[in-house]
């Protein structure tokens, strides 16, 4: 594009624009910086120069004139400035993770999950444990024994004989003899069996828990002794039931009665252990000697304060529970010749005398009539 120089002379016939008039030049030695207005006259009337010189028509003017230019506030357009920076900066900062919130989230999940499992799948410990039942509530439950049971002790003052609440643990007794006890007491070469000598300790053990067990409740009337007076009866032979009521201290006088009567004695064999200690063969007869150990248990009215004491009974010498021995003589009956309701079933046994803690432990001789 030419340059053009503008005279002084020419600023008035140039300077207007739509009928106004244009601005005088300053002096050359005044430094002036055109306004907006200013510059967009001068291009616009270079431009139409340059058409007048020659140019195309179809390079047309692109430009259109601008109207004056806002005051701007410095202060304004500096807030203006940075509430845009903060709010751009506010929009593009990325948005934290939630690591905390979403840790505590699976934290409770996993724990409300576990609980669930142990509820649901966590059996009671109770069913691995047997139990004895209500007798009202269907059948019994078998249990193991515990090995050692609480005990206590009450005294009774005054009688010299004390009366303790110990229940002692007793281990079970095996009532079976061996086979070489059998063939050393002659059981085996007189033709009995193992079942024989069982038979013979269960009768003795019967003969002894009906014979020293006693109830002031049902013991007949003092004229007449009957009830548990008179409950091993059954059990004996004829001439040995002859011989009770000549001997035995239950019927022979009212002695044991008054004094039953009078403590209201309840009297029990309790712990008893039969065991076969000898046999012997006299003539046509074959007798077994059963010594049954056993401890009474006992509950009586105390004289002085009026109240039941109750227990074990105890040795004067020991003062711990007393043991006694019921030595019984059984005489061999022939099994199922007893006829019906035999005693004890007609099993084979009955018994021909018995002793009461012998003194040395002698066993009771052989009476005849047996």
């Amino acid at each position: 594009m030419n340059e053009t120089q503008l005279p002084s002379g020419n600023s008035q016939s140039r300077g207007s624009k739509d009928g106004q008039p244009s601005h005088a030049m300053p002096a050359a030695s005044t430094r002036h910086t055109p306004t907006s207005n200013e510059q967009d006259d001068f291009l616009e009337e270079a431009l139409l120069e340059d058409e007048a010189a020659g140019w195309s028509a179809q390079f047309v003017i692109p430009f259109q004139q601008s109207g004056p230019m806002p005051a701007v506030n410095p202060q304004t357009a500096r807030a203006s400035t940075n509430g845009a920076g903060t709010s751009a900066q506010g929009r593009t900062t990325p948005r934290r993770f939630p690591i905390l919130k979403v840790a505590l989230i699976s934290t409770l999940i996993v724990l409300a999950m576990g609980f669930l499992a142990l509820s649901v799948f966590a059996q009671p410990a109770s069913h691995l444990t047997p139990t004895a039942k209500n007798p009202t509530q269907g059948p019994l439950v078998t249990h193991t024994a515990p090995t050692a049971r609480p005990t206590h002790t009450v005294q009774r003052t005054p009688t010299p004989t004390m009366i303790t609440a110990t229940a002692q643990a007793t281990p079970p007794s095996d009532w079976v003899p061996s086979a070489q006890t059998l063939q050393q007491l002659g059981w085996t070469g007189a033709g009995l069996a193992t079942g024989d000598a069982l038979e013979a300790e269960r009768t003795a053990w019967t003969f002894t828990d009906r014979e020293m067990s006693l109830d002031y409740r049902n013991a007949g009337t003092r004229a007449q002794h009957g009830g548990t007076f008179t409950a091993a009866v059954f059990l004996l032979t004829p001439n040995a039931r002859a011989r009770f009521i000549a001997n035995d201290v239950r019927v022979i006088n009212n002695v044991l009665f008054d004094r039953v009567e009078q403590q209201q004695l309840l009297q029990e064999v309790v712990n008893a252990q039969p065991r076969l200690v000898r046999f012997q063969v006299q003539g046509q007869q074959e007798f077994a000697w059963v010594d049954v150990s056993f401890q009474l248990w006992q509950s009586q009215l105390d004289q002085q304060t009026g109240q039941r004491v109750e227990g074990l009974e105890l040795d004067p010498a020991t003062h711990g529970p007393r043991v006694h021995h019921m030595i019984v003589l059984l005489l061999r009956v022939t099994p199922g010749t007893q006829g019906t309701n035999a005693p004890m079933g007609g099993t084979g046994w009955l018994v021909s005398t018995y002793a009461l803690d012998p003194v040395g432990g002698i066993l009771p001789a052989i009476i005849q009539p047996s």
